[in-house]
């Protein structure tokens, strides 16, 4: 994650060393890209073969917690394609795990079923035009951090020290505020609001037969 942590150091600039652990700004580039996943996921398909039973395996890269099914298509192949209802399918929970559960068909054991699905972020995904939007919302909350660290002086024999430590706090909550707010407006986000995923097409991993169409920087 070298390049996002360079970026995030380079906006924040901390003269005070209060975020001179390097999992700070770790910690600061996951929590960005997780919330950039929930406004902007990365979107992939796969195809899965058919059990002979209203049951399908999910992708091999599936996560649990956050991964949804966008769309089901079987069977594979006819113009137009076919998609399933949504309502014709759901997520099936048992103690073995989740399978996707197709209400109205059984698909022959090998047919593919090509599920549409979504994935959180890592930085290798996130488009390069929203690479340094990520690294904003990272700065933000770096920024926070730093303000919560001055914030607390509050020794009364220093009144001088403390008044100045305060007014370094309102400053970096300021500055948090404002690259966060350039988050948003890049993404066209308002509070509580969410953004669909990107659709532009990158290459499959051989591996798992996987389609990525979320733009993949380069």
């Amino acid at each position: 994650m070298a390049t996002l942590i360079d970026f995030i150091r380079s906006k924040i600039k901390d003269e005070s060393g209060k975020l001179s652990d390097p999992d700070d700004l770790l910690s600061a580039a996951t929590e960005a890209l997780n919330r950039y996943s929930k406004a902007r996921p990365l979107v992939a398909v796969a195809d899965l073969p058919g059990s002979g039973s209203y049951d399908c395996d999910l992708p091999i890269d599936w996560n649990d917690g956050f991964s949804d099914i966008l769309q089901v298509e079987y069977p594979v192949g006819r113009v137009p394609a076919n998609i399933i209802d949504r309502r014709d399918y759901s997520i099936y929970t048992s103690p073995t795990g989740q399978r996707l559960r197709i209400l109205v068909d059984q698909p022959p054991a090998g047919e593919p079923i090509r599920q549409t699905y979504t994935l959180p972020h890592t930085e290798d995904s996130v488009p390069a035009v929203d690479l340094e939007a990520v690294a904003n919302l990272a700065a933000s909350l770096c920024l926070r951090q730093l303000a919560a660290a001055f914030g607390q002086t509050s020794d009364p024999t220093i009144q001088a020290d403390t008044v100045n430590y305060r007014s370094k706090a309102d400053e970096f909550r300021r500055l948090a505020d404002s690259f966060e707010g350039l988050y948003k407006s890049h993404l066209g986000i308002k509070d509580n609001d969410t953004v669909a995923a990107g659709m532009t097409v990158a290459p499959p991993p051989d591996s798992t037969r996987t389609r990525l169409i979320s733009g993949r920087r380069r």
